[in-house]
């Protein structure tokens, strides 16, 4: 039928009347016979691709930009499947696009590319590309605005000049978004709860302090999990009180590490009530490890306030 009408078009003599006489003609021959007119169902390189239309190939598709296409014809737009991309085949792409099936969970659509560095990637909403093999960035070069990704350290230029372009946002070895919290009593070795754990400190001895949860005067729990599970440090108020002897102090480490190093509040008297604003590493289950030092025979009462945490 598309033929016939082609050859219509083409007479100029022809009257509107012979040529729809013509397709009527042509329908009815075409239903007879069982013919199935349509566009072509594939497409080999080279054809064009009108609005509207569906168009199978196994060719990929690529826009190409003379001033930006490289020695391996990528260019500047580029259509791929996820099991032939490497990151060399981006090379001179501006974006590339990327049909990914292969991840377990359906079809994601990606981008990627040497200049992009970031890959959209259900159900992570955005990756950036790792550089690690090229370092962290040195601060003599970057644009503001940039990120960079280097073995996990997330970096961000701020500045297009200066010798602190960059700053690290995030890391494994960082502690992450601080979360303001309505201050919470943690631990007080005054209560009675938890049970085997209260009491005085004395010098030379250390204690294992759980901070997780939010207790009551008495140490009931009022609240699970105040501090989250992975919070990597919390912001805290040490207070000691009804303090025995004339110098004496805590040092608090992460739970589990008895190595004492800084001193994390002091007192010089008997009968002393000092408070004293830190931030403190936790141990993988949320605890600290306090560690009482001074002159032997010295004790002191402790609470542990939590007025917010890293994570």
């Amino acid at each position: 039928m598309q033929a016939r009408v082609d050859e219509l078009e083409t007479q100029e003599q022809v009257s509107r009347r012979h040529m729809l006489r013509g397709l009527g003609t042509a329908a009815i021959g075409a239903a007879v016979g069982g013919l199935a007119v349509a566009r072509p169902a594939a497409a080999t390189d080279g054809d064009t691709l009108q609005a509207g239309e569906t168009r199978f190939s196994n060719s990929n598709t690529q826009l190409i930009a003379t001033a930006y296409a490289n020695t391996d014809n990528v260019g500047m737009f580029h259509l791929s499947d996820d099991a032939s991309l490497t990151d060399s085949s981006t090379i001179g792409s501006i974006l590339t696009i990327v049909a990914a099936n292969n991840q377990g969970f359906g079809t994601a659509i990606s981008a990627k590319g040497t200049s992009v560095g970031a890959r959209l990637d259900g159900p992570i909403p955005l990756q950036l590309a790792d550089v690690s093999a090229s370092g962290a960035p040195d601060q003599t070069t970057g644009t503001a605005g940039q990120f960079r990704v280097d073995n996990g350290d997330l970096w961000f230029c701020v500045a297009n000049s200066g010798s602190t372009r960059w700053r690290k946002i995030s890391g494994p070895f960082s502690a992450g978004a601080f979360h303001a919290v309505t201050p919470l009593r943690a631990y007080d070795s005054r209560a009675a709860n938890p049970v085997g754990n209260v009491g005085p400190i004395s010098v030379g001895q250390n204690r294992l302090v759980s901070v997780k949860d939010a207790r009551d005067s008495a140490g009931v729990v009022i609240q699970l999990s105040a501090v989250p599970l992975d919070a990597k440090s919390v912001a805290a108020n040490i207070t000691v009180t009804g303090t025995v002897g004339s110098f004496g102090y805590l040092s608090i480490n992460p739970g589990g590490d008895l190595v004492e190093r800084a001193s994390t509040i002091n007192w010089s008297s008997p009968g002393q009530t000092i408070a004293n604003g830190v931030t403190l590493t936790l141990n993988a289950s949320r605890e600290l490890t306090v560690i009482c030092g001074g002159v032997g025979g010295n004790s002191t009462q402790f609470i542990v306030d939590i007025t917010g945490y890293f994570l």
